[in-house]
């Protein structure tokens, strides 16, 4: 039958069979590597004990964080080692461009700085991309592939690993054991309802003020030490997180729906809305 084709309809049909049989390697060997990410941000996480929250280790803080530890936490909460999150999401480029759909995984250190965000970000039926974006090890990166498999865009430097560090840090909202002061996180006063959190990682430092609402909720996170990506490189951009519907998940009071916010000369832009649709807290 193969003989009685036309010679191009045979080169065309082996040429399609090569490439769908790289991109289907070449997605597996992709997620190989997630998998190896994720492994190692776990196996960086430490295992020794911490004391659980108690209202002596409040004492000295901003008033403001005392007032969202005591309202997160309850007397005797363990100090959460990390959390696996579950979130859809819509997401969009610019503010004409289109919303697209969003399913992530997401491994969230509450102890030693460190995230992978496992995502598939999907335009319509046919065309979609997954992106890992991570900090591990003092390292931020990011990387976008075609259909799992094709790299289109991939980040790492000193901006990627800011906005990335700022990312883990704004996060822990949804670990608070994670905004109790550590060696790398420390807390300074604004007043009655901002505290400024400082971060330093290596040879990266970023900062972020939070607002806490009279009844304990942090509603809003901003940030100067967040990037933007552009065609033109990075710019460094005021941010906002957006937190709001706390409810109560373990015993612990956790912000399920999240915006991610530019905050631009010319107005305020929403690229990002999460929702949280399952986590799952790790102890030891």
């Amino acid at each position: 039958m193969i003989e009685t084709l036309p010679k191009f309809v045979v080169i065309v049909g082996a040429v399609i069979v090569a490439f769908l049989t790289i991109v289907v390697a070449s997605a597996i060997v992709s997620r190989v590597f997630v998998s190896m990410s994720i492994r190692r941000l776990v196996n960086s996480i430490g295992r020794f004990p911490l004391p659980a929250f108690t209202s002596e280790l409040a004492v000295g803080l901003p008033e403001p964080i005392q007032r969202y530890l005591h309202f997160a936490l309850k007397q005797g909460q363990p100090n959460i080692r990390y959390a696996v999150i579950r979130q859809y999401a819509r997401f969009r480029h610019g503010e004409e461009r289109p919303w697209f759909t969003v399913n992530a995984t997401e491994y969230l250190s509450g102890m030693e700085p460190g995230f992978v965000w496992d995502a598939v970000l999907r335009h319509n039926k046919v065309w979609w991309r997954t992106a890992i974006l991570s900090y591990v090890n003092g390292k931020g990166s990011g990387r976008i592939k075609l259909f799992g498999a094709l790299t289109i865009q991939e980040v790492d430097g000193a901006e990627t690993d800011a906005s990335m560090l700022f990312r883990l840090l704004s996060e822990q909202v949804w670990l608070p054991t994670g905004l109790l002061p550590t060696r790398t996180l420390r807390w300074q006063p604004i007043d009655a309802h901002k505290a400024m959190a400082i971060i330093t990682d290596g040879s990266t430092t970023v900062t972020a003020t939070f607002h806490v609402n009279d009844i304990g909720e942090i509603v809003r996170i901003t940030t100067t030490d967040k990037y933007r990506d552009l065609k033109s490189g990075f710019e460094q951009t005021q941010f906002t997180l957006l937190c709001r519907d706390y409810r109560e998940v373990d015993g612990i009071m956790i912000p399920h729906e999240v915006d991610f916010v530019w905050n631009l000369p010319k107005g305020d832009f929403t690229y990002g809305e999460f929702v949280v649709d399952n986590i799952r807290f790790h102890y030891v």
